[in-house]
């Protein structure tokens, strides 16, 4: 994605937000450190870190969802005990997660007014929840209808009306937790645009972000953190993205670069795909030890290819083959009998089970393997065979009771890519898989990735990062509105030229 344009405006001295010396722990890990920061009005301020480095404890500190185990929080000079989410926004801090807060059954105006209704004779007043709502939308020119329920929105368009709603409630702290991930390009331009007219208006932004282009582009300072612990907090003038990676990683990043690799037989084949309006006459083949690059713009039907292979939706019409034997998939669960298995990039929503553990998260596609008489399933055995599947893909955590929600993105990713390597699957089909994980677990996915092809297995990448696409793939295929477009390789293709593939300026 191209980086926003640098945001030059008035400055605004004055500290709206301060915290020192935070700590807080969790059970076997020290998630924050002795921590100390602060935001200042009108100030956008990166907030760069890995995955595990302590970034989520912060946010949810100051949103009120945890409580800090030691140190104090300033709010304009004074302290201040953030009880709960409620009492983060009373004072004046709004925060937009990672994972949507919305409600799927109430429509877009129900959700942005949500906790502060206006009524009329003690009935929920439409039409000047219509206003309220259109007046959000209009900052970030959005121009999704009011009562459009949030279930039919696209991943995207409910990532923006998240952002709207914080918006709504005029922070003076607006905290942005990789808030472009699942954004197109014209998409993050219109929150770039809201930003720099937040920041004109005095609101302090921390703005966290694994994307170092827009760190560097939007922000003023940053502040870097390791193991729960401050680094450094710079201006960022003169500063690159390899620096940045230096100081994130404490010293130089190693870069993925994927070797040669033997292609076999074909595992996948795809003939003459069609559904609805978003897939047509889709044709491809994969064969084992093959990874394949599927990107394209935002709606361009990339992703619904993927879900058709993985059984999440139904085509219309059009053949799915699997080691050559015809596989209709009406299920995820006809998938996996297929050997397909579907990584969708709604990891929190689609993949893991968050609240159980390690073991059980990576067994749960595999258990009939190890099931004893009566159907008991052998938990000694599944210990040893989830173990050795963490190791195999580097899942670091605590101990395999570790509950899945307490893993950073990165070993989620890694322990999803774990369960279907038990499950033996011969096909992996993964959307955007890389998606909210700082550079160095993304590396490692790479390598493990690189691993799984060797191994024999087929390997189908969608990713709208180009850079992504070209590092890891044999062969790169473009979609728009719905049909392959264009079939090219990384020896073919640099990123500019793949983007323009992509945009549809180049044939």
């Amino acid at each position: 994605m191209t980086a926003p344009p640098p945001i030059a405006t008035a400055r605004h001295p004055q500290t709206l937000l301060a915290v020192h010396r935070l700590a807080k722990r969790f059970p076997g890990v020290m998630a924050l450190d002795d921590f100390s920061m602060s935001l200042d009005a009108g100030q956008v301020h990166g907030l760069v870190g890995q995955n595990g480095a302590g970034k989520s404890t912060l946010i949810n500190i100051l949103s009120g969802i945890y409580a800090a185990d030691a140190g104090t929080i300033d709010i304009e000079g004074r302290s201040v005990t953030i009880r709960d989410a409620r009492h983060a926004r009373a004072l004046g801090i709004a925060t937009v997660h990672q994972e949507l807060s919305l409600f799927a059954n109430l429509t877009v105006g129900q959700n942005l007014v949500l906790g502060r209704e206006p009524r009329r004779l003690a009935l929920l007043d439409l039409p000047a929840v219509h206003r309220q709502a259109r007046a959000v939308l209009d900052r970030l020119g959005l121009e999704i209808a009011t009562d459009a329920p949030i279930g039919t929105l696209s991943l995207a368009e409910r990532q923006m009306v998240e952002i709207a709603k914080a918006l709504s409630t005029d922070p003076k702290v607006l905290i942005l937790d990789e808030p472009t991930a699942p954004l197109s390009q014209r998409e993050s331009t219109q929150l770039f645009s809201a930003i720099a007219q937040m920041k004109n208006q005095g609101v302090a932004i921390l703005y966290v972000s694994h994307r170092f282009a827009e760190v560097l582009a939007l922000c003023d300072t940053a502040t870097v953190l390791r193991n729960g612990r401050h680094v450094v907090t710079t201006s960022l003038a003169g500063w690159s993205e390899s620096r940045l990676t230096e100081a994130m990683l404490g010293g130089k990043s190693e870069r993925y670069q994927a070797g040669g690799r033997q292609t076999g037989e074909p595992a996948l084949t795809v003939t003459d795909l069609h559904w609805s309006d978003r897939v047509r006459g889709v044709g491809f083949t994969v064969c084992r030890g093959e990874i394949v690059g599927v990107t394209g713009l935002l709606g361009a039907g990339q992703n619904e290819i993927a879900r058709l292979i993985g059984g999440d939706i139904v085509a219309d019409s059009g053949v799915i083959e699997v080691a050559g034997r015809p596989a209709a998939p009406g299920s995820p669960h006809d998938a996996v009998q297929a050997g397909v298995c579907l990584l969708t990039e709604e990891r929190k929503a689609e993949g893991i089970l968050p609240n159980l553990t390690l073991r059980e998260n990576i067994a749960v596609a595999s258990l009939h393997r190890r099931q004893g008489p009566l159907g008991v399933v052998r938990i000694r055995v599944e210990d040893t065979a989830t173990t050795a599947a963490a190791a195999e893909f580097g899942v670091v955590a605590a101990s395999s009771e570790a509950v899945m929600r307490t893993l950073s993105g990165g070993n989620q990713q890694k322990a999803l890519l774990a369960r279907w390597y038990l499950a033996d699957a011969d096909v992996f089909v993964l959307v955007e898989p890389t998606r909210g994980v700082d550079v160095g677990a993304r590396a490692d996915i790479y390598r493990r990735l690189d691993a799984l092809a060797r191994a024999g297995k087929a390997i189908i990448v969608v990713s709208s990062d180009l850079a992504e696409v070209l590092a890891l793939s044999h062969r790169i295929m473009v979609v728009r509105d719905g049909r392959i477009s264009a079939e090219t390789s990384p020896e073919e293709v640099d990123e500019e030229r793949l983007n323009l593939l992509v945009q549809g300026a180049a044939s």
